[in-house]
């Protein structure tokens, strides 16, 4: 074993060790089977990136989980013809939408969270975070418009979108917006605690009720922090733009179905009255492509109960499968 081989050797070795807490009982030990799962799969890989300085795909951790199929991956590195050098683009941009009147910030600290080959922008809707200034839109065409403004990287550099209840309405609606402007189609849509489009517009109005009806409708959701709830001040300030998200849905009239030109998966909380588990395979007929659904602990905002499970599926469902175009 040459010098270089065994400095890779060390790099693995160490990263299963912090990862498992455990040595592993010989090169030919499966991760998974030594107690590893897909969120531990995760840790494994920012470990080895940081050690080695290069990319190590999550899916080949997924297809070689022993030291020494990790040593072969490592050593290679990147697959051939995929190298990344200093100044490239990312690999893959994950557009991501909040759930309805919350801020894009929430997904601030997910880029330190996922493989080192995507990195996460969110989507800042107007009215929040830091086009606090803006008014909110109560248009699905014109926020849908002003979104693909901030997405001009996406017509050269491959991307995918998530969403989050409201925010997979959005990524589904943005998806179709784009490729009909001529953008290529995203990698894969991926959509969370979202009921397929076709069944997305509520039953009974929200954006029409009075202040209280609607403040004590968004307490039962539970999408709103308390404090902010019982605040009257910052309540006036926030309740116009959450209406500008529910007017939006609530008149929102799902097109024909029709499947979009990319893959799609969906995530859905074991515990999700909103979003129940026989209503996620509907989404399966607007995939041209695969079709994937995750269950994940949790109610309709698991996204924010379970983020280590989810974080960890996702970055196994941003793999490599073209869309139709490619």
């Amino acid at each position: 074993m040459n010098s270089e081989t065994e400095t890779i050797r060390t790099a693995v070795l160490e990263a299963w060790r912090d990862t498992l807490e455990a040595e592993p009982a010989s090169d030919d030990e499966n991760f998974f089977e030594a107690g590893g799962n897909s969120i531990l799969a995760v840790a494994l890989q920012r470990r080895l990136v940081k050690a080695l300085g290069r990319a190590v795909p999550l899916r080949q951790i997924h297809e070689n989980p022993t030291v020494a199929g990790l040593l072969g991956i490592s050593a290679a590195g990147v697959p051939s013809g995929q190298e990344q050098t200093a100044g490239e683009p990312p690999a893959l941009t994950l557009y991501c939408l909040p759930y309805a009147g919350a801020s894009a910030r929430m997904y601030a600290d997910w880029n330190s969270r996922m493989p080192s080959s995507v990195t996460v922008q969110p989507l800042e809707l107007p009215g929040r975070g830091a086009r606090w200034s803006e008014p909110a839109l109560t248009g699905m065409t014109a926020l849908l418009e002003d979104l693909a403004g901030a997405m001009d990287e996406a017509r050269h550099t491959p991307y995918a979108l998530f969403g989050h209840s409201f925010g997979g309405v959005l990524a589904f609606e943005l998806t179709r917006h784009l490729t009909d402007r001529g953008f290529p189609a995203p990698r894969r849509l991926l959509v969370s605690a979202c009921l397929a489009p076709h069944e997305a517009t509520p039953v009974e109005t929200n954006h029409d009720l009075s202040d209280e009806e609607f403040t004590e409708r968004l307490r039962k959701l539970r999408g709103t922090p308390e404090e902010l709830l019982e605040n009257e001040e910052l309540m006036e300030l926030y309740l116009p733009t959450i209406r500008a998200d529910y007017t939006i849905l609530d008149h929102y009239r799902a097109p024909r179905i029709t499947p979009l030109k990319c893959p799609v998966s969906v995530f859905h909380g074991a515990d999700d009255q909103d979003v129940p588990q026989a209503s996620v395979g509907e989404w399966a007929q607007y995939s041209s492509g695969s079709f994937a659904a995750e269950e994940i602990a949790g109610d309709h905002f698991f996204l924010r109960d379970s983020e280590d499970e989810l974080l960890a599926k996702l970055a196994l469902h941003l793999g490599d499968e073209p869309t139709e175009d490619e």
